[in-house]
């Protein structure tokens, strides 16, 4: 997807204009869409399409700057409840279950989000929000309000990245005590997880636990916190697992890898090498919480549009790759960032849960380009498509 230079040079003029410009991710931008910008490279041929059921309102910003979403839906009425996705150039955009925005925190350079509900702080129960801040080079944590969708700060004291550039984030609760600790991954390379100590006073506090090495870059992670592991994306590389647990002695493990270069355009049906770089979100499916072995890992395949599905558990047996194609009424999902799954049944929209996606190149009604936003699609449709369980 090229451009002109002069056409280059409007563009960023015009997303300069807004008190949100971040002159770096700009310049980024341009030069990705003059000198390398290229199509989605060819999908499996077990590949299957599923449809968008819905959208939300397009990122206020243009260029590059949806990334991740995360769902918080309510026990009691889960049609009610929040989605909430990372606007990289001013913070976070908070929409209702419809997809339209209620809400917005401009709070910097938000890359990565995640929550986790129900979390006891000095004795009131939260929903706990995270993301790693790319201006003020922090951890952010917040508190989701159920009824406005608005966020307040959760922590004692501001905490530092502790690297240069934090990008993917992800939370993880220990089922022996609760305890909730945070994950980000560095774009230099590497991870660091902090737990978030109750300070008795309705906030928490970070304590840094351990450094997690990576060769290369990796952005996206999920933890599965039954199983008490950690899920990791090397975006050249693969996934990696781990023990979530700061003093887990398990060794990591790489559990699925991208394609190498010297294989077939697309990924062969016999090949081990089911995603295509860059590696980027990840999610988990867990329909049972009473079995922590069912359900599914989900990862977005990048490079050729598509998302992978493997078990949720050992082997991590591949299951399927699907596509977002485009719709009657609303389009497709390409060059997907951040992901997020949710097996809660949603109403008759939803009725097995939903996948939420980041669409890098948003169209609107009218067939024009349109700022990036979120697909909301029927786990249902996939689980048909891919014939899961």
């Amino acid at each position: 997807m090229r451009t002109s230079l002069g056409g280059l040079a409007a563009a960023i003029v015009t997303v300069c204009s807004v008190a949100a410009c971040d002159v770096e991710t700009t310049l980024r931008d341009a030069i990705i869409a003059v000198f390398y910008a290229e199509d989605a490279k060819p999908a499996p041929a077990d590949a299957v399409a599923v449809h968008a059921v819905a959208e939300t309102t397009p990122v206020l910003d243009g260029s590059d700057a949806a990334d991740d979403p995360a769902i918080w839906v309510d026990p009691a009425n889960p049609e009610q409840g929040w989605l909430l996705g990372t606007n990289k150039r001013r913070g976070i955009e908070v929409y209702d279950m419809g997809g339209v925005r209620r809400w917005q925190l401009d709070a910097g350079r938000i890359n990565n989000i995640d929550l986790r509900a129900d979390v006891m702080v000095s004795g009131t129960e939260r929903i706990v929000v995270g993301a790693t801040n790319r201006t003020t080079v922090r951890i952010d944590i917040w508190a989701l309000d159920a009824a406005t969708g608005e966020l307040a700060d959760l922590l004692a004291e501001p905490l530092p990245a502790g690297m240069d550039d934090p990008y993917g984030f992800c939370f993880y609760r220990s089922p022996a005590d609760g305890t909730l600790h945070a994950f980000a991954t560095a774009k230099e390379g590497g991870a660091r997880q902090w737990r978030l100590a109750d300070t008795g006073e309705g906030t928490l506090r970070g304590e840094f636990v351990r450094a997690i090495d990576t060769d290369t870059q990796p952005e996206g992670c999920v933890a599965d916190d039954a199983n008490r592991t950690v899920f990791i994306g090397e975006e050249d590389v693969g996934i990696w697992r781990l023990g979530a647990e700061p003093d887990d002695p398990a060794p990591r493990r790489l559990i699925a890898t991208t394609r190498p270069a010297a294989e077939a355009e697309a990924p062969r049906l016999d090949s081990p090498h089911r995603l295509t770089a860059d590696v980027e979100g990840l999610a988990i499916y867990a329909p049972a919480p009473d079995d922590a072995k069912a359900g599914y890992l989900i990862a977005s395949s990048q490079g050729n549009w598509t998302y992978v599905v493997l078990d949720r558990a050992p082997p991590h047996r591949y299951r399927g790759t699907f596509q977002i194609a485009d719709g009657p009424l609303i389009d497709g999902a390409g060059e997907t960032d951040g992901i997020d799954a949710l097996a809660t049944p949603i109403g008759t929209a939803y009725p097995q849960g939903m996948l939420v996606v980041q669409d890098g190149y948003n169209v609107d009604a009218a067939g024009e380009s349109a700022h990036q936003n979120f697909k909301l699609v029927s786990w249902a449709d996939v689980a048909a498509a891919l014939a899961l369980e």
